[in-house]
């Protein structure tokens, strides 16, 4: 009796262990772990933020740099964030639909400036921005661990470097201007 228990037991056991690599062969979701969801949504926002502000620039910018720099902005963070979009619902995580508070209060700031106040209030802005979103996106290297968020974060932190020389470039200039 004991000994048709003990067998039993083994082969639901078996059976559920061998149903798991199956579940996900047929695409179970594994939900992410909690830092990939909350990179996920610190990146999403990241880039609905560099949207927003670089939408300003058409109004208020001056030099033809920083209104270079932000049709650049729109352009490219458009993508990144189509891209972590599909990455999110991949992966089944509910990305912010709003800024966080911080870039709430800068693009309120910005809406109040216009000209040359402007255009270095918003390069210094970005230049800050960008250089935290390079640190985060730094850390994320040494810490996801999905694979395609990971492949996502290698792919972009080239890009938000660069713009960030482009920033400190620009941003040079402007000073030298006063």
């Amino acid at each position: 009796m004991i000994r048709t228990i003990v067998i039993s037991i083994s082969l639901a056991v078996a059976a559920t262990v061998a149903f798991i690599p199956a579940a996900r062969a047929q695409g179970v979701k594994a939900e992410p772990r909690p830092y990939t969801q909350a990179f996920l949504k610190k990146a999403a926002e990241m880039q609905q933020a560099q949207v927003a502000l670089a939408l300003l620039v058409d109004g208020r910018a001056t030099h033809k740099r920083v209104k270079q720099f932000g049709e650049d902005m729109i352009m490219v963070h458009k993508k990144m964030s189509q891209d972590i979009q599909q990455i999110a619902v991949e992966k089944g995580v509910q990305l912010p639909s709003e800024l966080s508070d911080e870039h709430k209060q800068k693009l309120k700031e910005l809406t109040q400036l216009s000209g040359h106040a402007f255009d270095r209030e918003y390069m210094n802005y970005i230049l800050r921005d960008h250089q935290n979103d390079v640190n985060a996106f730094e850390e994320g290297m040494q810490t996801l661990e999905d694979p395609a968020v990971l492949h996502w974060t290698y792919r972009t932190l080239p890009m938000l470097r660069a713009h960030v020389e482009d920033a400190r470039w620009i941003k040079m200039v402007l000073f030298a201007m006063d």
